[in-house]
């Protein structure tokens, strides 16, 4: 009985080890405050959702494996965004690689976004500014005509990161300067 259940488990070791590993690797995320990054890694795709919950930029780190590159690596995401701000767009950015096609961009309500890549850089700017939600790609799997975008010039083991920054409204960005020189002001009558 023990020389069967030997077998058994040596078989299934065999097993495990000759399936194909897993293809690329989601390696972890940096946010700030309550920010949240959900990563649906498959072969050959990075896709994740992104939960903004202020203006501060996430970063999120992936692996890419030998399996990965028998076909271009599709991106997709949802970026929500619970700031409670509007956003005029986003830039995402790559260490590693480059955006080789832009698909989709789907907003949650309705307007026109202007998109722009070089190489590991691209940006999405609203013609009014987003209040909750965009679909890059076909994030979902449901949204009639969305396309993914595609990554290119990557090689097996490389890790790259994947920065998704926020563009606040421009009152926003207006207050928070005007803010910043008040502050500098008092500063400034504080040492003089």
């Amino acid at each position: 009985m023990n020389k069967h259940i030997s077998i058994a488990v040596l078989a299934a070791a065999a097993a495990l080890c000759s399936s194909p590993a897993l293809a690329l690797t989601f390696e972890g995320a940096t946010t700030q405050g309550a920010t949240v990054a959900t990563p649906y890694v498959g072969n050959s795709l990075i896709s994740f959702d992104l939960d903004f919950a202020n203006a501060v930029p996430a970063t999120l780190e992936f692996r890419i494996d030998e399996e990965d590159l028998l076909q271009p690596i599709a991106f997709n995401a949802i970026l929500r965004n619970y700031t409670g701000r509007g956003i005029e767009g986003y830039a995402l950015s790559i260490d590693k690689g480059r955006f080789e096609t832009v698909g989709t961009v789907v907003r949650q309500f309705a307007g026109s976004t202007q998109v722009s890549a070089n190489a590991g850089l691209a940006t999405m700017y609203f013609n009014t500014p987003e209040f909750l939600d965009i679909e890059i790609g076909n994030a979902l799997g449901t949204t009639l005509g969305a396309v993914n975008w595609t990554l290119a010039g990557l090689q097996a083991g490389d890790r790259i990161s994947l920065t998704v920054s926020a563009v606040p409204e421009a009152s926003t960005v207006a207050l928070l300067l005007a803010g910043l020189l008040v502050a500098g002001r008092v500063q400034r009558r504080r040492q003089g």
